[in-house]
């Protein structure tokens, strides 16, 4: 394992001790969200961490229900034993507590999707839904004029979906 800093290396064996900790594997972003509550490293950064993990082999990258996810690799296992004490105690003990709570948040999975396809020759159908751990929260299908209003219904969902189901909520109850 090559290393530019200590620094680096550290982050690196906290990239580690995430996925062991969680005891499975994560994707890239499940990673990134959990260091980036906790710590001081940059998104980039993270995602350089990972690559370089993977291609001295401490993480391996496998297709789990169509995601790309990350696991250690026995290297990674024996690594992360090692030089576990690399790994400043208060990052361990913030990190393992983090995970305890926010476990579910790890794994909640919001999915909003906009579509639209053309019905006539003016006529357009805009399908927007909103979906946490696939569940369906929100279903809208509705007619759009012109091909500008169902490119516009579709952005302005996927930028406001949040305030616009919050909103839609409210008016109905």
């Amino acid at each position: 394992m090559l290393f530019n800093s200590s620094q680096q290396a550290e982050d690196k064996l906290i990239i580690l001790y995430v996925l062991q900790k969680i005891k499975t594997a994560l994707t890239r972003e499940q990673i990134a969200l959990i260091i980036i509550e906790n710590l001081q490293i940059g998104y980039f950064d993270i995602q350089l961490y990972i690559d370089d993990l993977i291609k001295d082999d401490f993480l391996s990258t496998l297709e789990y229900d169509g995601k790309s996810v990350l696991s250690l690799t026995p290297m990674g296992k024996d690594t992360l034993t090692v030089f576990h004490d690399k790994i400043p105690t208060y990052i361990a003990e913030m990190i393992d507590l983090y995970l305890k709570e926010n476990r579910a948040k790890i794994f909640k999975e919001v999915k909003i999707t906009a579509n639209y396809q053309k019905l006539g020759e003016t006529d357009y159908l805009v399908e927007l839904k909103l979906q946490e751990n696939n569940m369906v929260l929100m279903e809208i299908a509705l007619n759009a004029p012109t091909l500008k209003l169902a490119l516009d219904i579709c952005n302005r969902w996927k930028e406001n979906t949040q305030e616009l189901y919050a909103s839609v909520l409210n008016l109905l109850t």
